[in-house]
């Protein structure tokens, strides 16, 4: 049984990992599922992922993860191949997802802004200014 979390309404990261788990956005617009795998030496767990049944290529990983207050967007920490983490951001809506060219731990959402927050991410913000190339899952 997945344990089930709610993420917050307000653009904050939440804690989520080293189980299977359920993520329902603030109305339950959307469900993100996911499904632990391992835990690599000295690192989070990492789980295969699907948003809405639909599986989500690479893996996330048992990390921080924020929506937007409209539930369109859900961004995390992801790999596209085994122990090689970046931020996603992913377009719940349109089935697409945009990496980040520079790895943000912690954030909050301020849209179109993803900023990173706390000891390990601060400075680190990256700005959607419509020009993004989004890959279709």
């Amino acid at each position: 049984m997945r344990e089930l979390i709610t993420l917050p309404g307000d653009g904050v990261s939440i804690f989520a990992g080293m189980g299977d788990l359920e993520l329902v956005t603030p109305r339950g617009m959307h469900r993100v599922q996911i499904k632990y795998r391992e835990e690599p030496p000295h690192g989070d767990s990492y789980h295969d992922i699907s948003i809405d049944g639909v599986k989500l290529p690479g893996y996330a990983w048992g990390c921080r993860f924020a929506c937007t207050d409209d539930e369109r967007f859900l961004a995390f920490s992801w790999m596209a191949k085994l122990l090689d983490r970046t931020t996603i951001v992913v377009d719940m809506r349109e089935r697409r997802y945009f990496i980040l060219p520079e790895y943000i731990y912690d954030f909050v959402f301020r849209w179109p802004r993803l900023e990173g927050i706390g000891r390990r991410s601060p400075g680190n913000s990256f700005e959607f200014i419509g020009n993004e190339r989004w890959l279709g899952y």
